[in-house]
């Protein structure tokens, strides 16, 4: 391998864009029946069902009455379970009347059960949708956690086309400890990816720290060294004894030089021509807080030129065989037409390679020199219609 040193999520395009993708499918969800619509159809012709049954043969369970309630109450809310409770007790009342067992001490047993389980069927209801509201405020802090850590970022910014994607190897959650960042400043575009040990919530908070600080050294600082170095001492604070970030910052002045300032993080990727090496001085520093002095070096970025940018969920994914993604895959992918192509066809080696199994977070950044003139003098992405 060339470096020394696993749910996809694209992240390109303004906010609106992303809510008008996010809404797209409840719209098409409409067109057909929710789970509570289908729960409460196969209540009801349960309940309807021992009705016939006992209409056509005189037959009847009555304990098996409570199970419409149940039924329904894995999906609905408690309001509606109490309506199917309510029937099964009146259907168990009026199948005694019926049979004139209205003195059979059995009877009024079978009744008490009835009742019982169809009031349990009304409280696991509420009990459910209370944890369902609770589930989904996280996940609308998780996700505006999300924009924070993983910015939407334009398609192109001053001749530079960018695109971005992010896996977390936890199915659950949205974001982990990945983070990155772009941004236009008077002496050129300035970014940084990073990853942060562990993940949870530490390490979200650790993330967010790192970008506060980054944001605000990247505009007053004049050296990509000193950003490294006042990121590092903002976060001394938040670090525990097991605590570390690597990362790696980047400047891409007007005139086209790359500026890397490594802090213990794999070494960008450039592809020239068919050509894909490694950005590196051969001492990488260390992690972030873990240092006073950070070091860069320079490197040319012509037209045409790509810079990958990634995570450990890049270069530590691994067969079954505990075999490394080969090299020859990531530059195949980089050879496709777009940036946004060129990362899908590497994400889908990852998972093709992994076989779905995602052993860390992946954060992938790929930029594109564009031969276009810059969008805009002031460094503003350019406005499409």
């Amino acid at each position: 391998m060339f470096w020394a040193g696993g749910n996809s999520v694209k992240r390109q395009g303004s906010p609106v864009k992303l809510l008008i993708q996010a809404a797209e499918p409840k719209v098409r969800a409409r067109s057909r029946p929710s789970a509570e619509h289908v729960a409460m159809a196969v209540g009801a012709v349960w309940l309807a069902g021992f009705v016939v049954l006992y209409l056509a043969t005189g037959i009847t369970v009555i304990s098996l009455l409570s199970v419409a309630p149940l039924i329904v109450a894995t999906v609905a809310d408690e309001r509606r379970t109490a309506i199917f409770a309510g029937t099964a007790v009146a259907l168990t009342i009026a199948a005694g009347w019926w049979q004139d067992t209205t003195t059979d001490a059995i009877y009024w047993a079978r009744v008490a059960v009835v009742c019982v389980i169809s009031m349990m069927a009304v409280v696991v209801a509420g009990l459910r949708r209370r944890r369902e509201e609770r589930l989904a405020r996280m996940t609308a802090i998780a996700q505006a956690t999300q924009l924070a850590l993983l910015p939407p970022l334009p398609p192109q910014m001053t001749g530079i086309t960018i695109a971005a994607r992010y896996r977390s190897a936890t199915r659950e959650a949205s974001v982990g400890g990945d983070l990155y960042e772009i941004i236009p400043t008077r002496r050129g575009i300035r970014l940084i990816i990073g990853d942060v040990r562990g993940n949870g919530l530490d390490a979200i908070r650790l993330a967010g720290h790192v970008l506060s600080a980054f944001r605000r050294s990247m505009v007053a600082s004049p050296a990509m060294e000193q950003v490294a170095r006042e990121v590092g001492q903002a976060i001394g604070p938040y670090l525990g004894e097991e605590d570390f970030v690597t990362a790696a910052l980047a400047q891409i002045a007007p005139t086209g030089t790359l500026t890397i300032v490594n802090c213990g993080h794999h070494p960008p990727l450039l592809r020239h021509g068919a050509d894909l090496q490694p950005l590196t001085d051969g001492q990488p520093g260390l992690p972030l807080g873990l240092a006073d002095d950070y070091s860069s070096f320079t490197a040319n970025w012509s037209p045409g030129d790509r810079l990958l940018l990634y995570t450990d969920g890049l270069v530590e994914s691994r067969d079954v065989h505990g075999g490394f993604l080969p090299e020859d895959q990531i530059a195949a992918a980089l050879a496709a037409p777009g940036c946004d192509q060129a990362l899908d066809t590497l994400m889908n080696a990852v998972h093709r390679h992994t076989g779905g199994h995602a052993d860390d977070d992946m954060a992938l950044l790929l930029l594109e020199h564009s031969s276009s003139p810059p969008s805009s003098a002031n460094g503003h992405p350019r406005r499409h219609p």
